[in-house]
């Protein structure tokens, strides 16, 4: 039974593809976990990183991304999920030299196209714009599901909107993890995310949930050695849960986001930016566990 874990904001340009692909790989080479990278965002920066311009292109073409997976399946054509998957992806290697057990399912520029198509499609069968929304996006919530009998985790990286498929995958997460920048900016837009989680009306209803009772944790991304930086991060806090590990802004991580033909090591591939990887590998691992294994107990009762 897979764990899903999403990785979302409202606010583009925090980071998401990059510590969704963090995640991805330290879970399949450290954690030796079979994880599957669900690739939501239509800018298809995950994808990118995993399987470089070329293999995103030739995955385009022979229709085997997201939007081809949704189109496809939607209505419940004997198509097989696995099909549409990149197996074995990144440029990184395990400890014993061979790519990790991640897959790739790649992302789409049509992504809202075929949501929009897919929505067109069911409004013949009402009238109701909620209904019709609800109905699609519950279909694209069971597709995504379809992958977790065959994996240990699916991350999902999901589109700073509200497109179908990002709420979708928010009903679908056991935790979402919110990277944000240190800004006032992205303050709004965690307060906002959070309420979509835990489906809360107003922040008074959302600050009567305690902290470890949300599906959520915030993370704070490409922190600069600053005190203003550090009075938002503390003050983001106190409303909201929030991983000890703060991820700095470098250089090496930013780099990291290019695919570079072949397999190398982690330490090639993040630099002195690995110590930092490993850091909130160590901090996610053990919320995951836990998670997995209520949900396990939930699902035997």
């Amino acid at each position: 039974m897979a764990f899903f874990l999403a990785v979302a904001n409202r606010k583009g340009g925090v980071g998401k593809s990059t510590i969704s692909v963090m995640l991805a790989q330290a879970f399949a080479i450290w954690g030796n976990k079979r994880v599957l990278m669900i690739d939501l965002d239509s800018q298809c920066n995950a994808s990118l990183i995993l399987i470089g311009g070329q293999g995103w292109r030739d995955a385009r073409n022979a229709d085997k991304t997201i939007a081809d997976f949704f189109y496809d399946l939607f209505d419940g054509i004997p198509a097989k999920p696995r099909d549409y998957l990149q197996p074995n992806v990144g440029d990184v290697a395990d400890a014993t030299g061979k790519a990790p057990r991640l897959a790739l399912l790649p992302g789409s520029l049509l992504l809202e196209d075929i949501q929009g198509e897919l929505f067109v499609r069911q409004a013949k069968e009402s009238s109701n714009p909620e209904i019709v929304a609800n109905r699609v996006r519950g279909r694209i919530e069971n597709l995504l599901r379809r992958y977790g009998a065959s994996y240990d985790l699916v991350v999902l990286d999901c589109p700073p909107g509200l497109s179908l498929a990002a709420l979708a995958a928010l009903k679908t997460a056991d935790k979402v993890i919110v990277p944000f920048k240190p800004d006032y900016v992205s303050q709004l837009a965690v307060d906002r995310i959070a309420l979509l989680i835990e489906d809360k009306g107003t922040l008074d209803a959302l600050g009567a949930v305690p902290h470890d009772q949300r599906r959520y944790t915030c993370l704070a991304n490409g922190v600069r050695n600053s005190g203003k930086d550090r009075n938002l991060i503390e003050e983001i806090g106190l409303f909201h849960p929030m991983l000890e590990t703060r991820m700095p802004q470098k250089d090496s991580i930013a780099n990291a986001f290019d695919w570079e033909p072949g397999l190398r090591s982690l330490e090639k591939k993040y630099g002195d930016g690995l110590a930092d990887m490993r850091k909130l590998y160590t901090e996610v691992a053990p919320m995951l566990e836990q998670a997995a294994e209520a949900k396990l107990q939930a699902a035997n009762q």
